[in-house]
């Protein structure tokens, strides 16, 4: 994102840039006159440089004020456990990056300009020729061009990225979690502070689920350890029968623990065996369900039910006895994980979540009859971090909806700066070849003539900006290629779509300048200067 803001800050830059080349340019006899009176360059670069200067640190100051407006109302947009810890305070490192931003912009923005002007032609400066010979071709303005053809480029680079990204989020939000999420609420218990024993806490989890399955309302309830696409998890490494690891192969693999009924109430399909229950209790034999990935990658051509995995070096084996759909576990974006499932009576922790699935559509109405079931088994448990699932769900995608949100942003203001810059370029050129265009006219030029001279060089700039931005814009989407998700780096969709978009943009910018040129009376022009 960073980078990102650069590229816009870049944009603005050029910008600037052009304007104060257009502004250098109205003053090139001033400065000739200060020159002709024994001014020094330096002096002179100086001078422009201050204003440029001036220029930034105004612009920085703006921008200070928006952040103290935005800051009060930005942390609304964040999920509560992240805006938590969002600090938006200004404090002097803000101050000072900001001072030092400035005056580098106003340095970079400047600079140019500023070598430019100070040294003009004294003797054409000084009759102040301003005809056709300054606007003629590109030799004069060649700076000028550079920089609407680097804003178009940076423009399209951005506006590609948004794209992308935009298209990404898009293929997250739909793709398939595994699981439903409709009608499930989440609650997290932790029993360590009741200071119960293991075998205590078995028999209070199993009270709850027995419990809360039969509220009314409820149609089934269950536990886990882990909540899927919480962006973290459990790895454990594992030995499997007949399976011979090798060399240097991670056998670490993600694992959950869960309770009776889990696979029935988050709705993850059990594609052979049967789901863990009541006869699963500490004691007998250990059993095991693993995903269908797991069962590709480490059985393949077999049946996987009956063989058995060590999910502890120094623990026993647990034997297959279900082969679940697979599911989405850490983020939404993530490719099908080898994932196995531990029984929670054979492998007890004290902290689990609590799942329940409820008739209504607002599973959010369950929870005070859960609160009260709970109360009534044990009074110092609660509950804590309560969502649904749907929510659940929707916040993993926090992260990839903001930068898609604000990449499409900066592309906007990129390509309204770029757009605003040739706009700029094409009015000062009608503006210097007033005088031009009115002899052409004179000597029986015609609307349309005029209208294809004044397009042709804002075509130009545009083609070469576009090449510039495609070529760029190759490159450093392959850089985020690991950043996308269901969407190729190189989308030939988005690619040709965005480029679209900013020629049709970066035309109209050219065209009303153009047109404006086709209605100049060539009396008056032949008068301009």
């Amino acid at each position: 994102l960073m980078a990102m803001v650069g590229l816009v800050l870049l944009i603005a830059c050029a910008n600037v840039a052009n304007l104060l080349l257009a502004r250098a340019s109205a003053r090139r006899r001033e400065i000739a006159i200060r020159m002709a009176l024994g001014s020094s360059r330096w002096r002179l670069v100086r001078q422009l440089l201050t204003e440029s200067l001036c220029l930034a640190l105004l612009g920085g100051l703006g921008g200070l004020l928006l952040t103290l407006w935005t800051s009060d109302f930005l942390p609304k947009f964040f999920p509560a456990e992240d805006a938590g810890g969002l600090d938006l305070s200004m404090d002097w490192r803000v101050l000072g990056f900001t001072l030092g931003l400035s005056l580098l912009t106003g340095i970079l923005f400047g600079l140019a300009p500023a070598l430019q002007a100070s040294r003009p032609n004294l003797l054409s400066a000084l009759k102040d020729e301003t005809g056709a010979t300054e606007v003629r071709g590109f030799g004069r303005f060649g700076l000028r061009n550079a920089l609407v053809v680097l804003q178009i480029a940076m423009s399209l680079v951005l506006l590609i990225c948004a794209g992308l990204f935009m298209r990404s989020l898009r293929a997250a939000a739909t793709a398939d979690p595994g699981f439903k999420t409709e009608n499930v609420l989440l609650a997290r218990m932790e029993l360590r502070a009741a200071e119960m024993k293991p075998e205590q806490g078995q028999i209070f989890f199993q009270q709850v689920q027995e419990g809360v399955s039969a509220l009314p309302g409820v149609r089934s309830a269950s536990l886990m350890m882990i909540v899927p696409v919480s962006g973290g998890g459990m790895r454990r490494s594992v030995q499997l029968e007949g399976y011979e690891p090798k060399p240097n192969e991670d056998t670490e693999l993600n694992a959950n623990i869960v309770s009776p009924n889990y696979f029935s109430t988050m709705g993850i399909p059990l594609v052979q065996g049967r789901e863990f229950n009541a006869d699963d209790a500490a004691g007998r034999s250990g059993v095991i369900i693993i995903n269908e990935e797991l069962a590709r990658r480490y059985f393949p051509g077999q049946n996987p039910l009956g063989k058995r995995i060590k999910a502890d070096p120094e623990g026993p084996y647990l034997e297959i006895v279900g082969i679940a759909k697979n599911a989405k576990y850490r983020g939404l974006r993530e490719d099908p994980l080898p994932f196995f499932y531990t029984p929670l009576a054979q492998d007890y922790t004290a902290t689990m979540t609590l799942l329940v699935r409820t008739d209504g559509d607002d599973p959010l109405k369950a929870l005070p009859a859960v609160r009260s079931e709970l109360k009534s088994l044990n009074k110092n448990v609660t509950l804590y971090g309560i969502n649904t699932l749907s929510a659940h769900v929707n916040e993993a995608l926090f992260a990839d909806r903001m930068i898609a949100v604000l990449l499409s942003v900066f592309g906007g203001a990129a390509l309204l700066l770029a757009a605003v810059g040739l706009y700029g370029v094409m009015s000062y050129a009608v503006a210097r070849r007033t005088h031009e265009i009115g002899v052409r006219m004179a000597l029986g030029a015609q609307g349309s003539d005029i209208m294809k001279l004044i397009l042709r060089q804002g075509i130009i700039l545009v083609l070469v900006g576009g090449a510039v931005g495609l070529a760029a814009s190759f490159a450093i989407t392959r850089l985020m290629s690991s950043l996308l998700y269901g969407v190729s780096a190189t989308d030939p969709l988005t690619f040709a779509g965005i480029t679209l978009l900013l020629t049709g943009v970066a035309l109209l910018a050219c065209y009303i300048p153009a047109r404006r040129a086709t209605r100049v009376d060539p009396l008056i022009a032949l008068r301009y200067e």
